[in-house]
């Protein structure tokens, strides 16, 4: 049966029917899945971003940083904006305005640009294209010691001079090593409880998305995503989403170690590049809160594209390859630009689905008529509400990733010249030479 939440509705084909759907829930009542969802909710605050009456603190944030922007586009010695940050700091708010600029005419836009990798290239192909003396860099690192992030801003000062600290605005965690108020232009701080892939709604994505296309657009995301995070609370999954979300894609998992999601709307073509990092980061893991091991498979590997540019590329796979892969099309039903009524590229969603069905392969659709600011905010909130559900299905933490953390602390070692094992140093060896 389609469920339907704000300005989303959604349409399983081929995994679980409205029953089984209802006697999976059942289950996962019976093994605590409300309390893991309560207890899920102190480990974490990213939605007190959007709530309207949030605590203080963060009430004081979301308001300092609106009057920030506005006074920046009020600025016109600042033309272009560019964020420096790696993961959460780039991914999310990079697909949020990347879905919401369309909306916005050109000229009441400020450039944006995002500078993550810790390849070079990836910083000299930006700064190659804005002006350096009119732009203002918000630098993003919740503990301040994110070796790209660090890396990259170090670059700006070297090709700039100590001057480019007026330009510098960062959003860091109280106490980290980049707050540092009397440095730069501005500091604006980031709840620890808040991590990188939750964080696109906060300060980190609406601070860069309010000053290029402005306070208002941002507002509507805000307004979006609290409500969705109305309906997340629905103990319903007839009723909830993302609630049937995460119990569809638990079911799948069994049989797929891969999830394919497919926005036929070119505003959402860096949107699975944002899930693949929720998602993947949050739940792929082997490990219970508890300490002990898993009993069944987690995350499955989420990969996307956007159609019809897919069915040109993988497509073949998904329709007659050996194993079953589960897909969510994610339809709109108007262009941001023109407003046209997209039969065409609807008519491609409908076709689609229908080679899935007579093939017996598991899918959903997942549509809204446009894609504005609101429901922009609402797709986020769904995501990540799903993911959170996701994690209290298999007793998860998903708001920590020791397996970063890790690659991390060894790639300091490795021309340190110590600490190093065997194979590390034959590879080494390999690369130098």
């Amino acid at each position: 049966m389609p469920i339907h939440s704000h300005d989303w509705a959604y349409w399983n084909e081929g995994a679980l029917g409205d029953a089984q759907l209802l006697d999976q829930y059942g289950m996962a009542v019976d093994h605590h899945l409300w309390e893991r969802w309560a207890v899920a909710l102190t480990q974490t605050s990213y939605y007190w971003a959007r709530h309207p009456q949030p605590p203080a603190w963060y009430r004081d944030v979301r308001n300092e940083y609106r009057l920030f922007a506005e006074a920046i586009r009020a600025d016109q010695r600042i033309t272009h904006v560019v964020q420096i940050g790696i993961g959460g700091s780039s991914l999310g708010p990079q697909a949020l305005h990347d879905a919401l600029r369309r909306r916005v005419p050109l000229s009441e836009q400020r450039p944006a640009a995002f500078i993550a990798n810790l390849d070079s290239d990836d910083f000299d192909d930006v700064i190659q294209t804005i002006p350096l003396e009119t732009s203002l860099f918000i630098v993003v690192s919740k503990s301040g010691g994110t070796e790209e992030t660090q890396v990259n801003m170090q670059r700006l000062v070297d090709q700039c001079g100590d001057s480019v600290y007026e330009r510098i605005v960062v959003i860091t965690s109280p106490g980290s090593v980049l707050d540092v108020p009397n440095r730069y232009r501005q500091v604006f701080y980031l709840d620890e409880k808040t991590g990188g892939r939750y964080s696109g709604t906060s300060v980190v994505g609406g601070l860069i998305v309010s000053i290029a296309l402005g306070t208002a657009c941002w507002e509507s995301v805000l307004q979006g995503a609290y409500a969705m995070d109305q309906q997340v609370q629905i103990q319903d999954p007839g009723q909830n989403i993302a609630l049937a979300m995460a119990l569809i894609w638990r079911y799948q998992r069994q049989d797929s170690d891969v999830q394919v999601i497919i926005p036929y709307a070119q505003a959402l073509a860096l949107f699975p590049n944002h899930l693949q990092q929720l998602i993947c980061e949050s739940n792929g893991k082997s490990v219970t809160q508890s300490g002990s091991p898993v009993l069944g498979p987690t995350s499955p590997v989420v990969f996307g594209q956007t159609g019809t540019v897919a069915q040109h590329s993988f497509f073949q796979l998904l329709h007659q390859g050996t194993h079953p892969v589960p897909v969510t099309l994610i339809a709109v039903r108007h262009s941001q630009c023109s407003n046209r009524h997209q039969r065409d590229v609807m008519a491609h969603v409908i076709a689609q689905s229908s080679v899935f069905k007579q093939a017996n392969r598991p899918h959903a659709v997942l549509i809204a008529d446009h894609l504005t600011p609101k429901s922009i905010g609402g797709l986020w909130a769904l995501y990540e509400a799903t993911t959170v559900f996701q994690a209290c299905l298999w007793d998860l933490n998903a708001f920590d990733q020791p397996g970063v953390e890790l690659g991390k602390a060894i790639a300091k070692q490795v021309y340190a010249n110590h600490d190093l094992d065997e194979y590390a140093c034959q590879l080494r060896q390999f690369i130098d030479n």
